[in-house]
């Protein structure tokens, strides 16, 4: 358990440091029409969720740390799709989170992969991302999106050619 100030903050630390592109990686999937801003918002928030509930956050590996911040960076994300600001406002252009892929993909190859998963129709991005970018396991993916396993993985293999 992490109980002093000091402990939480270099476990906030070395949280964002090992999840930023998970983190990120989700809210550009499934924020629908968002705009950085919204992914940055997402990001920060799940981010201080983390830090507000590390004393009783008890994850008995790293498998369970990383699925709990995927889980709620997609219910955040949800959250922020149904919002009522966001089904009565026109959103950014595209490019604007095209510079956050860029960021997060340095490698151009990479970069162009992220940007064709991101050119799919939505119920394909998320598990494909996951599935390939992030090499979370199809159990995992499907507990997550709360589908069951065999969706997952007709989604990931009809949408990757396989």
């Amino acid at each position: 358990m992490h109980t002093t100030e000091q402990d939480r903050t270099a476990e906030l630390h070395r949280a964002v440091g090992l999840y930023t592109r998970l983190v990120y990686g989700i809210a550009l999937h499934e924020l629908t029409g968002g705009s950085r801003a919204d992914a940055d918002d997402v990001f920060q928030e799940v981010f201080l969720l983390y830090f507000r509930k590390l004393p009783s956050l008890d994850f008995g590996c790293e498998e369970e740390r990383r699925a709990w911040l995927a889980r709620v960076t997609v219910n955040l994300c949800r959250r922020t799709n149904l919002s009522p600001w966001n089904t009565r406002v026109d959103k950014l252009d595209p490019g604007d989170l095209t510079q956050s892929a860029a960021e997060l993909f340095p490698d151009g190859q990479e970069n162009a992969v992220f940007e064709a998963v991101r050119e799919l129709p939505e119920k394909y991005r998320l598990p494909v991302y996951l599935h390939y970018f992030e090499n979370m396991p199809v159990s995992e993916i499907a507990e997550l999106l709360k589908v069951r396993e065999n969706t997952v993985l007709k989604e990931t293999k009809e949408k990757s050619g396989g």
